[in-house]
């Protein structure tokens, strides 16, 4: 056995290569395959309506809201085949994705998820009295409360799916081949940080964007594997995604006008970014962390090897 028992969870399973490959395939698969099928349904079913079809497109790929619901077939389709891997192709209990403990620990997802939201608002505030030029407020209260509906309804599934596929399922599985923190780390944070380059319209927001997620990733890694649970990743993703969405956004990240409470008019500097997210991420742990120090430490110790199954 390792000596993080959060990795130990994917021995009671069965882990043959190909049963991560095939659930791997219908995970990511099967919501691109059934998501340009409702999408070509959708298309032609408007466009014998009378619809023109320029417009359709236009719509269809720049419209936030449309975009937010597109997102969220996606995520149910990715969340389901997720489930039935797990539990059926792998032969585990689902929740051994989330936590050794029996129970999902909702005291540790508010906690993360508060104190990440609060974070993010000190930086708002500090923007609006250091460089408030840097925002705009844009408050449209019809269109605001359908973003902020959608957000509660949207988020929740997604940021979970992404936190029970990349610091669960992910690090689960490669713990198979290596019991080191720090590799486990810094590969699935890499692999969850890499697609976030698609969402920005130019290289420089794309850069921005995946160091941002790459920190972020570290961040969440090392809560999950020092909780031994994702609880509190979980919380925190799921209040930074709607507070990116819903408080401030940016309108080139994946080109669309999100009609949330504020939006940023700063161009994006990688440099200071993700040192910002850094050092926010550091007071994350600490806050997480407080009296419990050894839980972080023992992740980076040399002699956390693999003991022997």
């Amino acid at each position: 056995m390792s000596r993080l028992p959060f990795l130990d969870n994917v021995y009671p399973g069965e882990n043959n290569f190909w049963r991560y490959f095939f659930t791997i395939i219908l995970i990511w698969g099967a919501p691109i395959i059934l998501g340009i099928m409702i999408s070509i349904f959708f298309m032609t079913y408007l466009l014998t309506q009378g619809f023109d079809a320029s417009y359709l497109v236009e719509n269809f790929t720049s419209n936030p809201l449309i975009f937010m619901l597109f997102i969220a077939i996606t995520y149910v389709i990715s969340f389901f085949f997720l489930y039935i891997g797990v539990r059926y192709i792998h032969q585990r209990k689902f929740m051994s994705l989330v936590t050794t403990e029996s129970r999902f620990n909702w005291k540790r997802f508010w906690k993360g998820g508060l104190a990440w939201f609060a974070l993010l608002s000190l930086s708002l505030v500090l923007s609006l009295i250091l460089d408030p030029g840097s925002l705009k407020f844009n408050f449209n209260l019809n269109p605001f409360i359908l973003i902020l509906v959608l957000s509660l309804l949207i988020f929740p599934v997604q940021a979970s799916f992404e936190e029970l596929f990349f610091r669960g399922y992910l690090m689960q599985g490669l713990g198979l081949l290596t019991k080191k923190p720090v590799i486990l780390l810094i590969v699935t944070s890499l692999i969850f940080s890499l697609p976030h380059y698609f969402n920005g319209s130019y290289t420089i927001l794309s850069v921005d964007l995946v160091l941002q997620a790459f920190i972020l990733g570290l961040t969440l890694g090392i809560i999950t594997l020092g909780e031994n649970g994702l609880e509190t990743a979980m919380g925190v993703h799921i209040f930074n995604n709607i507070f990116a969405t819903v408080i401030v956004s940016h309108p080139e990240d994946m080109g669309l006008n999100m009609p949330s409470l504020f939006t940023s008019l700063s161009s994006p500097d990688p440099v200071i970014d993700t040192l910002g997210i850094a050092i926010f991420g550091l007071i994350l742990l600490v806050i997480i962390f407080w009296g419990k120090k050894e839980d972080v430490f023992r992740l980076f110790r040399r002699d956390n090897s693999v003991e022997g199954k």
